[in-house]
């Protein structure tokens, strides 16, 4: 049951962009469901993105015990690994590429929120940031629930203070969404690869089970289906 929920997020995100390209609705079914295909079987497709040497404190714990004494010291110590960085296609690329276009589409139409767009952009980034945790041997968990709910409550706040439609608080929350998801727990995370002395990471690894993925795709759609009844109830 749980599996099926991927590529029914990603079905319907890939409905809400044929409306938005205005596309006919005969066609936007057809066309939705084999760009899902595509993209959930593109999970395995990684590419190669650099090679860099880190360095960073390692914590250790080292028995100093003697005869009957039992001691236990912590030291830290400087490490250093090459760690090589790859990224995933449905995992990282599209939702990127996808936030940055719609980023610069409302921004360009909307000029004047671009403080707007910021402000929710970095509000966005620590809270999935404080959201986030590394994980041995997992790589970086966050909180879905968490992290959607705010994201919907804070757009759709703006959203109404605003008088928003619902295309454009649609673009807006998959735009910051996707890039705050992008900083707060992938980039900023990446300084802990060191505890774990990992030769590489995948950023975007799980595809479309992955936080990148999902958070901007729920919330916005989410706020969407809920702006859209906030804004039906108001006029009746």
């Amino acid at each position: 049951m749980k599996e099926a929920t991927y590529p029914i997020v990603t079905f319907l995100l890939f409905h809400e962009l044929c409306l938005l390209l205005g596309l006919s609705v005969e066609y936007v079914t057809y066309l939705s469901t084999i760009l899902t295909l595509l993209l959930c079987y593109s999970d395995k497709i990684r590419f190669f993105l650099l090679s860099k040497t880190i360095s960073g404190d390692l914590l250790k714990v080292i028995d100093l015990s003697y005869a009957n004494l039992r001691a236990l010291q912590k030291i830290k110590l400087k490490t250093t690994q090459k760690l090589r960085v790859y990224v995933s296609l449905s995992g990282l690329l599209f939702p990127t590429v996808l936030g940055l276009m719609l980023g610069i589409y409302v921004i360009y139409r909307l000029p004047q929120y671009f403080i707007i767009y910021f402000l929710l952009f970095s509000f966005l980034t620590i809270a999935y940031n404080r959201f986030s945790i590394m994980v041995f041997e997992k790589g970086i968990l966050v909180s879905l629930a968490s992290s959607i709910i705010t994201t919907v409550m804070l757009v759709l706040a703006v959203g109404t203070h605003y008088s928003l439609d619902s295309s454009t608080l649609f673009m807006l929350t998959y735009s910051v969404s996707a890039l705050a998801t992008l900083t707060g727990v992938d980039l900023l995370n990446l300084r802990y690869v060191t505890f774990f002395k990992t030769k590489s990471i995948i950023v975007g690894g799980y595809g479309v089970r992955d936080a990148i993925f999902l958070i901007p795709a729920i919330s916005s759609i989410t706020t969407r289906i809920v702006y859209s009844l906030i804004t039906l109830l108001s006029y009746t």
